[in-house]
């Protein structure tokens, strides 16, 4: 007998287990250890609540329902967000889904939630099956596609600026200039949070570059995330894109320019992009932003720098033509609670998608 129920706090190390044994497929398979806190990481994303389905004692699913806030124009949204939907192998094909899916979408309708959506990585199948109006939802659209492009970090003498560009790290004292870039140059996209990243970060997990004209006055930035500290991505095996840029590393460690990728069963170490903005999507600006950010991760330790961009930003063109993998999500949402009905406006930019989180 399947019985679904809230988590609690002791359902901590049956639910880190569970994501231990449910790989992720993107080309490359991988597992996210949310060990030792499962929950650090949601207290990073907003209001949440996780259902698990059991068998006996066993955990053999979960989801969960995160609530953040949103903008949308000038209207404040209460977004909700279906995260984390995880079967056991020896659970699929039966109901356990969709019973998790149908208790998420109760815990929604409990509250004032105007929106609902999810991401999916586009070669998971499966889910996509699943969520786009199933499980008493109302149907989910696509309303967005973002890249997350994993570019090697390498150590090299950074070339001298061109068309003046000048870069540094950013510093505790650069709140408001990153407020005001934030506030200039973010999309205006339905769902986008009211605070994209936290500076100055107690934590030390988030760091940045501003790249300024020869005019002093800044072009732009580029903040990443760290998150060891509250989830790591292990690798079970690489796909065939992965596969050639791990060769390509392995060559470039034997010189010192770059680490190698990790084997299989080990920790990637990975700097995420939280927010990326550049005035006139300027192409000199953002790659030497770029260039700074891989040479940092690489004295660092980093095998990676992830950078998350919808696809319809003007910047997803400056990206440099290096050696890198695509992995493509998609963004489902549908208009929930007392907002049923609403239709979408021609030409409004939908989807927040903060890929570094998940």
């Amino acid at each position: 007998m399947i019985r679904i129920r809230e988590a609690g706090t002791e359902d901590g190390p049956a639910l880190v287990r569970l994501f231990q044994e449910t790989p992720m497929r993107a080309g490359t398979a991988f597992v996210l250890d949310r060990g030792p806190d499962f929950n650090a990481l949601l207290r990073l994303r907003g209001r949440f609540r996780t259902f698990i389905a059991s068998r006996g004692s066993q955990v053999i699913g979960a989801v969960t329902a995160i609530w953040h806030e949103g903008r949308d124009g000038d209207r404040m949204l209460v977004v909700g967000e279906i995260a984390d939907l995880r079967v056991a192998p020896g659970a699929r094909g039966g109901p356990v889904a969709a019973r998790l899916l149908a208790t998420a979408r109760e815990a929604f309708a409990a509250t004032r939630t105007d929106w609902v959506l999810c991401l999916i990585g586009e070669r998971n199948r499966d889910a996509q099956r699943l969520v786009v109006g199933k499980a008493g939802f109302p149907p989910l659209r696509l309303v967005a596609r973002y890249a997350s492009a994993h570019f090697p970090a390498y150590h090299l003498p950074l070339a001298t600026p061109r068309n003046g560009v000048q870069v540094r790290p950013a510093e505790s004292t650069d709140a408001s200039l990153l407020a005001d870039l934030v506030a200039e140059l973010s999309p205006r996209r339905s769902f986008r949070p009211t605070l994209p990243f936290p500076w100055p970060d107690p934590t030390a997990q988030h760091r940045g570059w501003i790249a300024s004209g020869p005019d002093g006055q800044p072009r732009g930035a580029l903040m990443v995330w760290e998150g060891m500290a509250v989830r790591r991505i292990r690798v079970v095996r690489y796909g065939a894109a992965d596969q050639l840029l791990r060769g390509v590393m392995a060559v470039a460690a034997l010189v010192g320019v770059s680490p190698a990728l990790p084997a299989p069963g080990d920790a990637l170490q990975l700097w995420a992009s939280r927010w990326f903005g550049v005035l006139d999507a300027d192409v000199h600006t953002a790659r030497a932003l770029m260039r700074h950010a891989l040479r940092a991760a690489a004295i660092a330790g980093q095998h990676i720098l992830q950078l998350n961009i919808a696809q319809d930003d003007p910047l997803f063109s400056t990206l440099p033509h290096v050696p890198h993998t695509l992995y493509w999500t998609a963004v489902y949402a549908c208009p929930f609670g007392e907002a049923v009905g609403t239709t979408l406006q021609d030409g409004q930019r939908m989807g927040f998608a903060d890929l570094a989180l998940v």
